[in-house]
C-alpha cells in the first residue's frame, strides 16, 4: 500500500463546495487503487487582496478610519468563518471515508503559498479553483490558477486539477 497526499488549496477568494466534492472524489479514486490517502487543506489569507479592498473602500467613500478598519476586520472574519466551514465539511466527509486531514493556515500570496506548501510536502494531486474572473481577463492578465499549474508541472510538485465550477 502506498501513500498519496492531496493538497486542497483555498483562500479568501477561492473556495467552492464543488472543489470539496472533487477532493473527496479524487481521494476515493486513489483509495480504490490501494493507496492510503491524506488530504492537506491549505487556507491562504490573501492580505494584499484584502488591503486592496480596504483601499477601494477608502477611495470610493470615506467612512472614517474606525469604520473602515471595522469593515475590513468584519470582511476578514467572514472570509475566515466561511473557510473554516469548508474545512469542517471536508473533515466530516474525510472521516466517513477513513481519510486523514491536516489543516494549514497562512497569510500571503496564493501562488507563492501553494507552491511553498507543495515543495515542503510531496503531493500526488493539488486541487484549486479559479478566482471568479471573466475569461477575457484571464487571457489578458493571466490566471493565478494557471500559474500554480504551470510552476507545479515545471517543478514536479504534483498533478494540478483546476476546478472550473464555483
Amino acid at each position: 500500500m502506498s501513500q498519496s497526499r492531496i493538497l486542497l488549496a483555498i483562500s479568501t477568494s477561492r473556495y467552492s463546495k464543488h472543489l470539496l466534492d472533487l477532493a473527496i472524489t479524487e481521494a476515493e479514486r486513489l483509495q480504490a487503487g490501494g493507496d492510503q490517502v491524506d488530504i492537506d487543506v491549505l487556507y491562504v489569507q490573501e492580505e494584499e487582496d484584502l488591503a486592496r479592498v480596504g483601499a477601494k473602500v477608502g477611495d470610493q467613500g470615506f467612512l472614517g478610519l474606525t469604520t473602515t478598519k471595522e469593515l475590513l476586520e468584519t470582511l476578514v472574519a467572514e472570509h475566515h468563518r466561511m473557510a473554516m466551514r469548508r474545512v469542517d465539511e471536508i473533515r466530516a466527509a474525510a472521516q466517513e471515508r477513513s481519510l486523514g486531514v491536516q489543516f494549514h493556515e497562512v497569510k500571503g500570496r496564493f501562488v507563492e503559498e501553494v507552491l511553498k506548501q507543495a515543495e515542503m510536502t510531496g503531493y500526488t494531486t493539488i486541487l484549486i479553483t479559479r478566482a471568479d474572473r471573466p475569461f477575457i481577463s484571464r487571457i489578458l492578465f493571466g490566471s493565478e490558477a494557471d500559474r500554480v499549474a504551470r510552476m507545479a508541472r515545471k517543478e514536479g510538485l504534483g498533478h494540478v486539477i483546476i476546478d472550473e465550477e464555483a
